[in-house]
């Protein structure tokens, strides 16, 4: 979940940046082409390979040691963090949780593609609107 939203975030940022640069039937064929690529059952292996990868480095980040650094500020109390990573942390909370975040990160990215594949669709609306915000702003220069 946490994925599909991170590359949302990430396509819809772009795009204005593409409508800006380039012409609608240019920023369309980009947006087409990157649609095409992240629908390529190819790029989405590798894509969720590397995603699981970060999330496995995130995973394994030790907290036990940032909880007694934070004690202080908890005024003195332990923190019991249930774990050592944040990885266990999770685990704890569910079981199947590596199973789901590896299922979640392959839907991702595969929706990432659809994403991409509407805004190529979408481009020409999103370009007016970009241009009839940026009229309405005063000329800051």
């Amino acid at each position: 979940m946490r994925s599909a939203l991170f590359t949302a975030v990430a396509l819809v940022v772009a795009t204005p940046a593409v409508a800006a640069a380039q012409s609608t039937s240019e920023a369309q064929q980009d947006m087409q082409g990157m649609a095409d690529t992240l629908n390529d059952p190819s790029t989405q292996t590798a894509a969720a390979g590397i995603l699981g990868a970060a999330m496995a480095a995130v995973l394994d980040i030790r907290v036990d040691k940032m909880a007694k650094a934070l004690e202080p500020l908890n005024g003195g109390k332990k923190l019991n963090m249930k774990g050592n990573t944040l990885r266990e942390m999770a685990e704890r909370q569910d079981p199947k949780f590596e199973r789901k975040m590896e299922e979640g990160t392959k839907s991702a990215v595969r929706s990432a593609g659809s994403l991409a594949q509407a805004l190529a669709v979408m481009l020409p609306e999103l370009q007016k609107a970009a241009k009839k915000m940026g009229d309405a702003l005063p000329n800051l220069q």
